[in-house]
């Protein structure tokens, strides 16, 4: 099995960028203790009503206007089975949510890491990688979220990379 090679230029633009659009999205959902603390498991922990949450987030480059009506499922390498594996290993306190941004930050399809965890798993060929094992989630299991109203993608990215 081959997996994406690391690319750390493209983990410093997306990381920072999807973090922060999270933790905005996070606050006006009323969520709190948000730490969007790099810790090499999820992307950000936080708590909503006594109820511990991990979200782990990512973008997905592919995905450039409207989720296209012919693309069934959402994939998510097999590699973030560490993360499920971890949540499930403390007993799955909490919730657990995969969050996939589309470049633009202006939508994002939530799945619950059960949805995830229970998902099929296959391998498929890539640009980046051959055999490549993939969570395939039915978009049925996901839950798309309109995100424009976040006003922080400009913002964060103007602090974060000033021009």
């Amino acid at each position: 099995m081959n997996t994406k090679k690391f690319d750390r230029n493209l983990y410093n633009k997306a990381d920072p960028l999807s973090n922060g659009v999270m933790v905005r999205w996070l606050e006006k959902e009323g969520y709190e203790n948000i730490d969007p603390q790099e810790t090499y498991g999820v992307d950000i922990t936080c708590q909503k009503e006594d109820t511990p949450a991990f979200f782990e987030t990512e973008i997905k480059y592919g995905w450039t206007t409207d989720w296209p009506d012919h693309w069934n499922e959402i994939r998510i390498p097999y590699r973030k089975h560490k993360i499920i594996d971890k949540w499930v290993h403390a007993g799955s306190e909490g919730t657990l949510t995969f969050v996939i941004f589309r470049p633009d930050c202006k939508q994002a399809w939530f799945i619950d890491g059960q949805a995830v965890r229970d998902s099929r798993i296959d391998t498929m060929d890539t640009k980046y990688s051959r055999d490549e094992k993939f969570y395939h989630i039915d978009v049925d299991d996901a839950n798309l979220i309109n995100m424009e109203n976040i006003d922080a993608m400009e913002t964060f990215i103007n602090r974060k990379y000033p021009s």
